[in-house]
Parts: C-alpha cells; structure tokens; sequence
C-alpha cells in the first residue's frame, strides 16, 4: 500500500481497504442456526427430535379421522406412521452420504416432512369451507390442488433427488391415510411429486420452482385424465384439471418462500446459494481484488482449474469453483507477505527468520476461517479453507530454517512446518488442494510446454498422494488420472504460445532491461526426475511413485 501521499483521499482509500466487508444476508436466522448447531452435538437431541416428530405427525394425522376404536385406532396409526419414518430413517442411514445422516440434516428432513404435512392440514380446511360455500365444485377436484409435491421439491434443492424419491413416497401415504383416500389419489399425487423431482434435479436458478410448478400442472393434468379414462367418471373431470393446473403455481410460490427460512435455519447451503456467492460483485471477493488482486487472480484460476476437475469426476463442480474463490480471503491481512501479491522485486520474507515467515503464512487459514465464518459463509465453504492445505509440509521455510539452524543447539521439527489441518473431508476439498498446488507450481515453469505441464501436474499430484493427504476423502485411483489430464488440458490452454507481433521486439525489451541492470528472471529448479518425464512427452498415468515433497 502507497501512503507516501497521505490525503483525505487515501485516508479513505486506506479504510477502505483495512475495512472487512459485510454480506447482506438472513442475519436474523443466525440465532436458530447457531441454536440448531449447538443442540446437535448432545446424544439427547436426536432422539428427542424424533419423538417429537413422529407425535406431532400422529397427531396432524389423526385431526382428520375418525378413528373408530379408539386407543386402538391410534396404535394402528402409530404403528404404520412408525414403520414409515423408521424406514425412511434407515433409507438415510444405508444410502444417503455422510452429510445427509448428520442429526441436523435429519431434523431438516422431519421439518419438511412436517411443514407439508400442516400446510396441506390447513389447505384441507379452507377447501372443506370452500365447498360449503361451492357445493356445486366436487369435493375431490378441490382436493386435487392440495400442495402435496411441495415435500419432493424441497427435499430436491435442499438435499437431493435420491432423498426426495423416498421422502416423496412416504409424504404421500401419510397424505392418504390423512385423507382415508383411494389408491388413485396416492397414485396421483406421488407422480406429481415425481414429476416435481425430476423437473428440478440439476436446475441452478430460482426461476426453476415456476418450471417445475408449470410441468407438474401439466402432468397433474396428465394423470387426472388418465384416471378418469379408467374409472369411467368425466364429470368432473374439467374442475379437476383446472385444480391439478392450479396446484403447479401453489408448488412453485410456497417453495419459493419457504426454501430461504429453511435454507438459512439449517445452515444448509443449495446451488443457489452458491451462485449467488460466485458473483464477483460479492463485498468479499471485492475486498480480496482490491487489497491481494494476485491472490485474487490465483483464486479465480484454481476455480477454473476446480471446476473442471470436479466435472471429470463427477463432484459438485459449483462448490468446488466457489470454495476456491475464497479459499485464500485470509490473505488480505497480510497480503503482502506472499509472493504474489508482491509488485516489486522485494520478499519480505528474506529479512525474517523462517519461524516467523512460517507463522504469517500459516496464519491465512486461521484468519480466513475467521473471516469467513464473520462475513456468512456457508459453512460447507468454510471447511474447504483449511482442508485446502491439509496438513502438507510449508518445504520452503522448512528447508530454510534447516540451514539456518545449528544441528548442535536446536533441532527443527517437520511438524513445526505442517499446516494444522485437517485433511480433506470430501473429494471436493480434495479437488481444490490438488487445484490449489498445480496452478502454484504451473507459474514457476520457464517454457510451459504440454510435456513439462505434464510432468509438473504428475509431480504435484504424486506428491500430495505420497504425502497421505488424500486418505481420508473418496478420491481414487481413477479419479486422480481424470483430474490429471482436466488440468493438463486447461493449464495447456491457458500457457498456449502466441506468435510475435510485427513491429514490437518483445525479446530486444527483455535484454535492455537486462542490460539497464535489471535480474532476469530465474528459471525454476527442476529435478532430472522431470525433465525425463517431460522428454518423454509425460506418463499415460496420473498417479505413480513420486517425490514427497509436499508443497509448493
């Protein structure tokens, strides 16, 4: 920062800069999801939950029939709403990914589940009154406008398609036991509700609900035809199809309001969170330009590098573009003090001793958590900040500080010079670790030939491999040979050679510079283990034996 000329200007230009960003969001719901995180880690609150949710669920049921025998009836409906949420519980448990058997996921789930459930409860009472006031409507058309697929269209965005076929399913049942319904209605609110699913699957923009909503009037209208047709009643059949129509806009206008409260009670992050997050106007992302625009342009290349990387291998790609924008935000405290963001020719780091460089470097992931977690992120892209490094060896200062060091008085420790963790979670975090270290080590290549960003990429993923940071992620074999050559084939795109423009002797300007007494530009060390592989034109293979020097 240049504060030679220290005006009013750059007094405000300064605060401007020191000044951390705020995000406007659903700060009012911070509480209930703070309150949510804190009860999910005590062994009481799961279980409790549960009760609760499947009292509550007997109880909405049971508010609409009539139950003949009493204590008997109600067991009965215990009995059957028991076996339906344990079997979707134990659907969760053997199918779903780790995330999704979190408690606090599986208290989203019974919210949903309960919230439609009392939607449609209530929805059932207005239209009783309607067809008092309109008795010349039958009762069955009114019924067919019932929100019923608002269940799978929540469970589509904010878990996924998997989870909402068999919550669909079960919030269907329970739907006709409520209404002590024929198998034709079941029937046709679980295609709807499937409808509803598939429609949505994939779809990254909030218009998407009103997509969804128009297609599943369609095939409300679909169905309702079909079953007319069979059992021979066409009578009501247009007051019917206007109500299967009208259920579609009732869908997309409730999923509408109801997915924010939810999304930001739970802490749970969707797609369109994230593209809203991944705007480049965000305050955050302004901030890192403005105070580390090169941390800034290496964030926006491991993004790119990511994205395609998690395509290949058939991770979210959208979370891992964004978790790389702001996986170094924390280098805005003191951006200075790394390599990229320094203009001049100066490290500030040649005057320090390796223990204290090591302690500012290291230091960005702790700041950035903090800064993450202050601004409101996600917390699925606040994992990805320090999950990013793992616990992989700072080998620069380390080696720095092992020829500084007098062996006679003081020992260094490797573990002194590791990042703190953890190591990635998930093949996302992964994806940007490997991201993170291969776009680093592409600059250092003096003449970046497709053979030579072979090599590199092989060398990097190699080592991180070696170096055991990918054994607590799902990553394999496989998966590391695609996202080898994903970045073999963007790294080649982005480093293509161009040819010289007539007139501008771009050359003769390097060599003045050089004889103005300028250092040209070092070329950077390479192992003769590289240049055989990059002679060689690189290896078929991503992953073979290779160094372990784990970093960068």
């Amino acid at each position: 920062m240049d504060l030679r000329f220290f005006t009013n200007e750059g007094r405000r230009d300064t605060a401007d800069r020191l000044h951390l960003p705020v995000r406007k969001g659903w700060h009012l719901l911070a509480g209930v999801r703070r309150a949510v995180a804190r009860l999910e880690q005590q062994r009481w609150f799961l279980p409790a939950v549960a009760a609760f949710f499947l009292l509550a669920t007997i109880r909405i049921l049971s508010s609409n029939l009539p139950l003949p025998l009493g204590a008997f009836s109600l067991l009965g409906l215990f009995l059957q709403v028991a076996f339906l949420l344990g079997a979707l519980y134990a659907y969760v448990r053997a199918l779903q990914p780790k995330e999704v058997r979190r408690p606090r996921s599986l208290v989203l789930l019974g919210a949903i589940l309960l919230v439609v459930l009392l939607l449609n409860r209530y929805a059932l009472v207005v239209i009783t009154s309607l067809h008092q006031s309109f008795p010349h409507i039958p009762l069955p058309a009114m019924r067919a406008a019932l929100p019923v697929p608002l269940g799978g269209v929540l469970l589509t965005v904010l878990f996924n398609a998997r989870l909402a076929f068999a919550g669909s399913l079960v919030l269907t049942v329970l739907m006709g036991i409520m209404l002590a319904a024929p198998i034709d209605y079941v029937l046709f609110t679980f295609v709807g509700s499937l409808v509803s699913v598939f429609t949505l699957a994939g779809r990254q923009r909030r218009t998407a609900f009103f997509r969804a909503g128009g297609v599943l009037g369609l095939a409300n209208a679909y169905t309702l035809v079909a079953l007319a047709f069979v059992d021979g009643t066409i009578n009501a059949l247009p007051a019917e199809v206007v109500a299967g129509l009208l259920n579609g806009a009732i869908v997309a206008v409730l999923a509408t309001g109801l997915l924010p409260l939810l999304e930001h009670s739970f802490g749970r992050t969707t797609d369109f969170t994230l593209l809203e997050l991944s705007n480049l106007n965000e305050p955050m992302l302004k901030h890192l330009v403005l105070v580390a625009p090169g941390s800034y342009h290496h964030s926006i290349m491991v993004g790119t590098l990511a994205e395609a990387a998690a395509e290949a291998v058939g991770a979210n790609a959208l979370l891992s573009r964004v978790g790389a924008y702001y996986h170094d935000i924390g280098k805005t405290r003191h951006a200075a003090y790394f390599i990229e963001n320094q203009s001049d020719a100066l490290n500030r780091h040649d005057k320090l001793a390796p223990s204290l460089s090591r302690a500012i470097v290291m230091s960005h992931v702790k700041e950035g958590v903090e800064m993450a977690r202050a601004y409101g992120l996600p917390e699925v892209l606040v994992d990805l900040i320090p999950q990013h490094h793992g616990t992989r060896l700072m080998t620069y200062f380390y080696q720095r500080a092992k020829e500084k060091a007098d062996p006679n008085l003081q020992e260094v420790k490797e573990e002194e010079y590791r990042y703190p963790g953890p190591k990635p979670q998930t093949r996302e975090a992964a994806i940007l670790m490997l991201a993170d270290a291969v776009e680093a080590a592409a600059r250092t290549l003096t003449d970046p030939t497709p053979a030579r960003i072979q090599g590199a990429v092989q060398k990097i993923i190699n080592g991180i491999f070696v170096d055991g940071q990918l054994d607590e992620c799902d990553l394999t074999l496989r998966d590391l040979h695609r996202i080898a050559n994903s970045f073999v084939r963007i790294l080649t795109g982005i480093f293509h050679h161009r040819v010289d423009y007539p007139g501008i002797q771009l050359q003769d300007f390097g060599k003045k510079r050089n004889e103005n007494g300028d250092q040209p530009p070092k070329p950077a060390k390479e192992g003769p283990r590289r240049d055989a592989v990059a002679k060689k034109g690189g290896g078929k293979g991503a992953v073979r034996a290779g160094t372990p020097d784990g970093g960068v």
